[in-house]
């Protein structure tokens, strides 16, 4: 973890550093591990590595800490809650109250200080603690939650990533954690993804001498759900408090299948690239992947649809994400229209899920 003026420079399992600015110091420390899954994660083992995260941290250079294990043991904790506090606003669940009691516990204590130096410059107060640090990141996670900008707080839209952020950008379309990582991955498989369908069509994916499309052109002026690659497109999300393996073993059921893909599809238990199905509205499609466990993608008419489970920030692995997204709509109503669909079906998931847990 490397300060690299504000934000982050962090490195991924496979060891590929990438730029990450999550936009609030709170959020920057979630970043050092997490409850359940996440604990695989974990970087605060000693207090010199709270030091370190401080010091590579949006807060201005010179902070002074003294660290001790007992404020180091308290860090987890408050790290594991802001992080479950941020996962639920970003998915639009309710929060914790043991997770709120953590955060505002600890916010309730002494923060760290600065004061102007005899050279007229900013300078932190003599005696910075682990404790006041933790006071202070605390104090800005109550100030990110409850402010203006809180509705801003997203986790990244990749499958796999679940590093959150607060979106600043003017028109609130950033859906990665960085491009230069999860962006562009995406980038590569919606490429591939043209690249498939175009040999399936049997035509080319490009005309050298036709010029930009019209969407490339004026993609800086495209309006939200509009996109050059994907077309018009929509999707939910929503947190359950369920394992992801049950949840997935809905939405791969019969009555899950029939849900998302339309009354009356059905697929077999494992299908594969290419398998074919139909519903009773008369709509047609194909599978075009299937990953056991993690999501489902496919063909529906002229668009495609795609399921997905994650597992959610959860320091007992019984929470899980569940996502719908569909692409290549016609129009900016029928975005809205399948945007109300994908609402009912995940109402009807949850449902469904709260009373398979009842039986």
């Amino acid at each position: 973890m490397v300060r690299h003026a504000i934000g982050l420079t962090l490195t991924s399992p496979a060891g590929v550093s990438f730029r990450f600015d999550p936009g609030a110091l709170c959020l920057e420390f979630t970043t050092t591990g997490g409850p359940g899954a996440f604990a695989r994660h974990e970087v605060l083992h000693a207090p010199a590595d709270l030091r370190r995260w401080a010091d590579a941290s949006r807060l201005p250079a010179g902070l002074e800490l003294v660290v001790t294990d007992a404020e180091l043991a308290a860090a987890r904790p408050l790290r594991d809650a802001i992080m479950m506090l941020a996962a639920a606003r970003a998915h639009g669940a309710a929060p914790d109250p043991r997770d709120l009691e953590v955060v505002n516990h600890m916010a309730e204590r002494p923060a760290l200080t600065s004061r102007i130096a005899p050279d007229g410059s900013r300078a932190w107060t003599p005696g910075g603690t682990g404790a006041r640090l933790l006071a202070t990141v605390a104090r800005d996670a109550v100030d990110l939650l409850t402010g203006p900008h809180a509705h801003r707080i997203r986790e990244c839209a990749a499958g796999n990533c679940y590093l959150l952020f607060v979106d600043t950008s003017r028109p609130g379309r950033r859906r990665w954690c960085s491009m230069e990582r999860c962006g562009n991955r995406s980038k590569v498989r919606n490429h591939r993804t043209r690249l498939e369908d175009a040999d399936e069509r049997g035509a080319p994916e490009h005309r050298p001498d036709a010029g930009p499309e019209p969407a490339e052109r004026s993609s800086a002026m495209a309006p939200t759900g509009l996109t050059q690659d994907a077309g018009w497109q929509i999707g939910v999300s929503r947190t359950l408090p369920y394992p992801p393996a049950a949840v997935w073993d809905f939405v791969a059921s019969p009555e899950g299948i029939a849900l998302w893909l339309g009354e009356g599809a059905e697929l077999p238990g494992a299908p594969r690239k290419g398998t074919p199905f139909a519903n009773a509205a008369g709509e047609s499609g194909e599978i075009r992947s299937y990953r056991p466990g993690d999501r489902i993608r496919a063909t529906l008419g002229t668009t495609t649809v795609q399921v997905a489970v994650s597992a959610a920030p959860s320091s007992d692995g019984t929470r899980a994400v569940l996502r719908f997204h569909q692409e290549h709509l016609a129009s900016a109503h029928e975005r809205e229209r399948r945007r109300d669909h994908w609402q009912s079906a995940l109402d009807r998931a949850a449902q469904a899920l709260e009373e398979s847990s009842a039986d």
